[in-house]
């Protein structure tokens, strides 16, 4: 008995097999595209994009490059200051240039009745270069055409249409064994928490890099006064603006002050002339993560003694008078 089908069915066999065939590469192509945007490395490009949306939003703002953004969590701020509304407005390798002090005063809101500006100040953040060729830059022209709005709701998404690297495509965290090893996580209020398992014991790398950023690229004069002559300015309207040296290791600091030429004591009398409150801060106490950063731990317990430290200059009795002193939430 003859198995081959008749001529008139063949059409509808083809048809089946295409249909068949068409879905299953659909479905492989939607598995490897799933598969390389859980495996790629996470840039928090999304949390960035949500940050560039902030208008209006906030009493209290945080600013600064990458290490005030790991190391300055508002949720410990609050305990100091209840009731206000407070964002890490941080970004990596920002420069205190124009465009990114406007966008600083845009994140409070004008109707706020009490208005604070936190400024985390590392000597990279006040070099030409850091203030010309930065992320803030980099995402407002890369992803001009993005509603930041919609970021706030689609932030997850954002990781999947963000511009993909080969070298995220090919390995990701597995060609990185540094990478492999670090963990961040965002939170909505802007902090970007951080540690590593084990924790890094070489730092060498980092201040590497630090003599590199201030090779033919000390703190630059310019930015300074243009930083202070914007502190004035907020002080007039009613802003109070505080600032203070990130923590850090003494290898750090005596780079920033050596091939930064980075002299704290000059900027801090410089910034109070401004009407600023230069915040003076152990250097050392807190753990860091790679010798630039904080770690989550350094982080939480930085941000509490900061909250205090804040709450202790305002002038505003429901800051002022607590009714029982906060505990460090870890």
């Amino acid at each position: 008995m003859s198995t081959d089908l008749p001529k008139h069915n063949l059409p509808k066999v083809f048809r089946f097999v295409a249909r068949e065939r068409a879905a299953q590469a659909l479905l492989l192509a939607l598995s490897i595209i799933l598969l390389l945007g859980f495996t790629r490395r996470n840039d928090n490009t999304g949390p960035k994009l949500v940050k560039l949306g902030w208008q209006a939003c906030a009493d209290v703002v945080v600013a600064g490059d990458s290490r005030t953004g790991g190391g300055v969590a508002p949720g410990q701020l609050k305990q100091f200051l209840p009731g206000m509304r407070i964002l890490n407005y941080a970004f990596a390798g920002i420069g205190y240039g124009p465009e990114y002090l406007d966008a600083i005063e845009g994140v409070l809101d004008p109707d706020s009745k009490q208005k604070v500006i936190i400024l985390g100040i590392s000597p990279q953040s006040l070099t030409d270069k850091m203030a010309q060729n930065n992320s803030f830059l980099d995402l407002k022209s890369t992803y001009a055409f993005r509603s930041p709005r919609l970021a706030a709701y689609f932030q997850k998404l954002l990781r999947f249409t963000a511009p993909i690297k080969m070298m995220d495509a090919l390995g990701g965290r597995l060609v990185d064994p540094h990478i492999q090893r670090q963990y961040r996580r965002s939170h909505a209020d802007g902090w970007t928490a951080a540690y590593d398992d084990p924790p890094l014991q070489d730092f060498s790398g980092y201040l590497r890099d630090a003599l590199n950023i201030f090779d033919n690229n000390p703190v630059s004069p310019t930015i300074v006064k243009n930083l202070t002559n914007r502190v004035a300015r907020w002080q007039s309207q009613g802003i109070h603006v505080y600032a203070f040296r990130l923590p850090t290791i003494p290898e750090m600091v005596a780079i920033e002050n050596n091939q930064g030429e980075f002299d704290e004591q000059s900027f801090a009398s410089a910034f109070e002339q401004a009407g600023g409150r230069w915040l003076t801060i152990d250097q050392f106490r807190y753990p860091s993560l790679d010798g630039s950063h904080l770690n989550r731990d350094g982080a939480l317990e930085f941000s509490f003694d900061l909250g205090r430290m804040i709450s202790s200059q305002e002038k505003d009795p429901q800051i002022t008078n607590l009714a029982s002193e906060p505990q460090m939430r870890l």
